[in-house]
């Protein structure tokens, strides 16, 4: 009986679950799709890349949803097996609280499974391969935004202007060049010939001028230069021409265990760039054991006597979902500048809201 009880519960917090992930996992990509479809309407952005990138957005997506989804998944189906008066039907069965913790514990553990599989394995992979996606679109783009006797600016900070450009290899003729880049320089470059090539394994593209001149003029006006070249490479990072999709391209968040174990042996202790590394290792353990702390709290608070309807739970749910998440930004700041451990840092929220949850769970085995 107790194990088809368990079942029985079980399969209440699946379609909570699905529903749950497939909204908020909905709302965020929501405003992300709007970027990138304006993207496609600006930047001839094709259809299929647009859909490409937010495929590979889906599992960063997922990571931060799938706690949430399991929050609601447990708090919903209780209040409404407390609605039901279904939980006092159990009571007088001689059914525990402890007897039906199995079902939310299983629950709570495939969640937890599911988003370190994500973590450790997904986002590195799907974002390395986004990265590849908006190599292609920013080529794509600076070529497509280059006209011969019109001013460019699709590089930030760039201005491009070529007299001429040649159909068959795209090679351009008396250009002009303005780059301020540099916080320090101003730089004017002007060449006979130029030509873009692009580097896919330092995801950079490369301008190479022929025959010109680079003056240098210093953003105070106190110095100026002059340098003549027969060759000059200009390179252009791909994070200068997608600066606006930046957020979608994170850096440390690309790099799998080993490779952030590396960089933080690389870094100097106590600096930012250190501490974010550590950070970033410990986030791809702690949010995901978040969702065993999740599942659990969800139980005792479905069991509030105020806890009745599906309405109350989705509210109290989000509620402590924010509760987590101002713990998560407030230790994430304190860890990177260095006024709390990195690694105490991203686990603080999680020992807060397990203490709670024990708790809770105590007073509510009482009550029973």
């Amino acid at each position: 009986m107790k194990r088809i009880i368990n079942i029985y519960i079980f399969k209440e917090m699946i379609p909570n679950f699905t529903t749950s992930l497939i909204v908020f996992t909905f709302l965020v990509l929501a405003g992300r799709i709007l970027k990138l479809t304006e993207w496609m309407v600006n930047h001839g952005t094709r259809p299929s890349q647009v859909l490409l990138i937010a495929a590979y957005t889906i599992p960063y997506v997922l990571y931060y949803t799938l706690p949430m989804a399991t929050l609601l998944a447990s708090l919903i189906a209780f209040s409404r097996l407390n609605e039901d008066n279904e939980i006092i039907a159990l009571k007088s069965c001689g059914i525990s609280l402890c007897q039906i913790m199995p079902s939310v514990v299983t629950f709570s553990i495939i969640s937890y499974l599911f988003a370190s599989f994500i973590a450790i394995y997904l986002i590195p992979s799907s974002n390395y391969s986004m990265a590849k996606v908006l190599f292609e679109i920013a080529r794509s783009n600076i070529s497509i935004g280059i006209k011969q006797g019109i001013f460019n600016d699709s590089i930030p900070n760039v201005m491009l202007y070529a007299n001429h450009i040649s159909a068959h290899d795209q090679t351009m003729k008396e250009v002009f060049i303005f780059d301020e880049r540099d916080p320090a320089l101003s730089n004017t470059i002007i060449a006979q010939q130029g030509r873009i090539s692009s580097n896919p394994e330092q995801m950079s593209l490369n301008l190479h001028l022929i025959d010109g001149s680079v003056f240098m003029v210093s953003k105070d006006l106190d110095s100026s230069r002059v340098m003549r070249f027969k060759t000059y490479d200009l390179n252009i990072e791909l994070s200068d021409i997608m600066s606006r999709l930046s957020s979608l391209r994170k850096g440390r968040k690309e790099m799998s265990i080993s490779e952030l174990r590396r960089h933080i042996k690389e870094t100097k202790k106590g600096t930012v760039r250190h501490n974010k590394a550590v950070i970033e290792l410990q986030r791809k353990f702690s949010i995901p054991f978040t969702c065993l702390i999740l599942g659990l709290i969800g139980l005792p608070l479905g069991l509030m006597r105020r806890a009745r309807g599906r309405s109350w739970g989705i509210t109290l749910g989000i509620a402590v979902f924010m509760v987590y998440y101002i713990l998560l930004f407030v230790s994430d700041s304190l860890g990177e500048t260095d006024k709390l451990n990195p690694v105490l840092a991203m686990w603080i929220p999680n020992m807060v809201l397990g203490a709670t949850t024990l708790i809770l769970l105590w007073r509510a085995a009482r009550d029973t």
